[in-house]
């Protein structure tokens, strides 16, 4: 989620049945050249003004909340996947789906913009804005089951990134999954790379792209130190290289842009190689190869030591 974006909250949906109880015919208001209203989804709306503020993250947070708040089952059905993910505030690589997920225990079946996934073997929900929605572990799983090894890296690193669960609450999901379960192997995979140092869906995605890669394992959040002292740090580091990841415009200014150059300029007078990157040439994956390999990387058969948050912890918040 984009932490300059407000998280649309439930109060803000409104139902039509509450805008004719307010007096105001949606469908009507929706017809207008300047409406008041955006439309969620059939019977779901928000302030026209408030929809032109959100994120494509926050536009499927509110179709999940809209969708809920319409639903007459109860108890409802639990958040799942997708729907679970955008309820915990947890990115994920790529669109969000046109529908919601939900979990059943004994009707399966979609029904327009809902789709009913049954097990036998409920999970024991949590709650988030009133919604009963899978644990922080099962969500991250399930969308790493069903996803490529970057899905589940984006799902996971922000969960353990931001506290949200354990690696070993991680592992403990995954053990409890049978062993021909569907995406387990993926899950599993996807679980033993995890790092909570990682501090963007971009950087998850080009890790994924490096393992991919068989490229050798880079550390992650690397201080850049000279003999004045600490000036930065790298996304990743090789011996003798770092490599930075650019995903959004982060140069609002002359100065945030010539800030940036001379941090570079003080990297490289340490003897150290900068190589750097951007969501095309991550998400395609050949053209961040050939950038790795031209800044000397080449494959190997060591396999990647696991993230230990004791001996590496994430990078402390109140530095730059």
């Amino acid at each position: 989620m984009h932490d300059e974006v407000e998280q649309v909250r439930p109060h803000e949906i409104l139902s039509a049945a509450e805008l004719a109880r307010r007096g105001v015919c949606p469908w009507e208001e929706t017809r207008r050249a300047e409406s008041r209203l955006a439309r969620v989804r059939r019977g779901g709306y928000v302030a026209a003004d408030r929809w032109s503020e959100l994120d494509d993250d926050n536009r499927y947070r509110a179709l999940v909340l809209s969708t809920f708040d319409s639903m007459l089952t109860e108890p409802p059905p639990i958040a799942y996947r997708h729907s679970a993910a955008a309820l915990h505030e947890l990115p994920v690589l790529g669109r969000w789906p046109k529908w919601v997920d939900v979990l059943v225990a004994s009707t399966s079946g979609h029904s327009g913009l809902i789709r009913r996934h049954q097990t036998a073997d409920l999970p024991t929900p949590v709650l988030c804005d009133g919604i009963p929605v899978t644990p922080v572990p099962r969500t991250v799983v399930d969308l790493a089951r069903i996803g490529t090894l970057a899905d589940g890296l984006v799902v996971a690193d922000a969960a353990l990134h931001n506290g949200r669960c354990s690696l070993a609450e991680l592992d403990d999901q995954v053990a409890r999954l049978p062993s021909g379960a569907r995406g387990r192997r993926r899950a599993g995979l996807a679980i033993r790379l995890a790092d909570g140092r990682s501090e963007s869906p971009g950087e998850s995605l080009s890790r994924a792209r490096i393992y991919e890669l068989r490229l050798p394992q880079p550390d992650l959040q690397v201080p850049l130190e000279d003999s004045d002292g600490r000036f930065g740090w790298a996304d990743f580091g090789w011996p003798g290289l770092i490599g930075e990841f650019d995903g959004e415009l982060k140069y609002g200014s002359h100065q945030s842009l010539w800030d940036e150059k001379r941090r570079e300029d003080r990297a490289r007078r340490t003897s150290t190689g900068v190589t750097r990157w951007v969501w095309r040439e991550a998400l395609r994956g050949e053209p961040l190869r050939r950038i790795l390999y031209g800044a000397g990387l080449r494959p190997t058969d060591d396999d990647w030591d696991r993230w230990d948050p004791t001996r590496q912890p994430r990078r402390p918040s109140h530095f730059d």
